[in-house]
């Protein structure tokens, strides 16, 4: 056996799990002679507590929680950057999450940092603009990116209207004509506590006591009397549609298909990973092999299943040749169609499939890559034993089964498809593929 691919018997790092007086979640992942520490809190604040006219002001909070964070520049933030640790805030539509990393001795001053980030948030009228300014520019320059107008297309077309998922999470011209700092104070005041929290620790923990450092940093705040916010599960749209925009011109022309999928938790989740690898996960996959290697229609086209916390999507993506846009999309039916019959070498799934598996280890030697991972998990509500066990399922998956399950996920005459740039639905390359009967909307 090859002793590059073969599975390893490996298990993702346990976490020790508690809860302070006040509410908040900890787990603490001790990874030996990691030194540098991985932090994470994950903020339970989906953006279904937003309204039609305050859309975006939970990415706003996520945003201002840094730049507002009280001393920024002369106190405990500060002091995380001059020991060498960093702090940076993300979020999506299940709520904010803040990464840090430090020194594994730094720990107790970044925990004092975060807490006073996350639990003594004093949003200021300055930070609420410079956001709102970048906002506006995003939103301003929107038609000047191909693929991010295409990604926005396609959500707008695959998921239901009245889903909040089908929208930016940034929020929308419309919604930030009346968003204030009002707004931001509010949702911090009446959505936001310890109890919303879960934070994540990574790292050599054997070098301090890392529970009484976290007791001491954030067990002091109140626990504020917060029921947690239900996310609404993003549905499916009507379809399939053929969206159109010109763009800018230019050689090439961003194409997008894709339609509503599934999430994590669905049993077929391992073939869908590794269909998506087959197809789009590199210079050698199907997808690519045909429309680069043969055809060299594009510089690269990716297959990807982009799960929620419930449901997800299925997309593929790439630019191509402006002047062969429509027999390139016609290329990605066809595959699509070979893979979903079973048109599989078994040889290449077995090396995809093991490939997965070996570098699992890998990709988890990293506090940065483990703490993402749980954050990720937890913002889904899935226990960590998931990794494990879909690990397991895909020790044990073969191409039939893939197969059998990706065509119960994907239709290819039922894609949405987006096209940002030159794309004409009446080419002779399309006649039969399924959008040769759908007009430009």
């Amino acid at each position: 056996m090859d002793r590059m691919t073969a599975p390893r018997a490996w298990r993702f790092p346990a976490a020790r799990t508690f809860l302070l007086d006040n509410g908040m979640r900890v787990k603490l992942v001790d990874m030996p002679g990691r030194f540098v520490a991985s932090v994470a809190v994950v903020v339970g604040l989906p953006t279904a507590v937003e309204t039609p006219r305050t859309e975006g002001v939970v990415g706003a909070y996520s945003a201002m929680m840094l730049a507002d964070a009280p001393h920024a520049k002369a106190g405990p933030v500060s002091d995380v950057a001059k020991a060498g640790g960093m702090i940076t805030t993300k979020c999506g539509h299940r709520g904010p999450a803040v990464l840090a990393d430090c020194p594994v001795l730094e720990l107790p001053r970044l925990f004092e940092a975060l807490a006073a980030m996350l639990l003594r948030f004093e949003p200021t009228a300055r930070s609420f603009d410079a956001h709102r300014r970048l906002v506006a520019a995003e939103l301003a320059v929107e038609s000047d990116d191909p693929a991010g107008l295409a990604n926005k297309l396609l959500h707008e077309s695959v998921l239901d209207p009245a889903s909040r998922y089908s929208r930016p999470m940034s929020g929308t011209e419309r919604s930030w004509q009346h968003l204030s700092l009002a707004d931001v104070v509010e949702l911090y005041e009446t959505q936001v506590g310890p109890r919303q929290m879960t934070l994540i620790v990574v790292g050599d923990l054997s070098m301090l006591d890392a529970a009484k450092a976290v007791a001491d940093a954030f067990g002091g705040y109140p626990g504020r009397d917060r029921p947690p916010v239900a996310d609404r599960p993003p549905t499916p749209g009507g379809g399939p549609r053929l969206l159109c925009r010109s763009g800018r011109g230019g050689p090439q022309t961003r194409l997008m298909l894709g339609c509503f999928a599934t999430d994590r938790l669905d049993p077929r989740w391992p073939s869908a990973r590794a269909a998506a690898e087959l197809l789009g996960a590199g210079p050698n996959s199907l997808l690519n092999a045909e429309l680069r290697g043969r055809m060299a229609l594009t510089y690269g086209v990716e297959a990807r299943f982009l799960p929620f916390f419930s449901g997800g999507m299925f997309v593929v993506s790439g630019a191509v040749d402006a002047e062969h846009s429509e027999q390139a999309a016609a290329a990605i039916l066809r595959v699509l169609h070979e893979v979903r019959h079973g048109a599989v070498d078994p040889d290449l799934f077995e090396r995809v499939r093991r490939r997965m598996i070996s570098t699992a280890a890998e990709i988890y030697e990293s506090t940065l890559a483990v703490a993402q991972q749980y954050t990720e998990l937890v913002s889904c509500g899935i226990d960590e034993s998931y990794i494990d066990d879909h690990l397991d399922r895909l020790g044990s998956l073969d191409a039939a089964r893939m197969a059998d399950d990706f065509r119960g996920l994907v239709d290819p005459g039922r894609l949405h498809t987006v096209a940002v740039g030159r794309f004409d639905p009446r080419a002779p390359a399309l006649a039969g593929s399924g959008l040769d009967g759908l007009g430009c909307a």
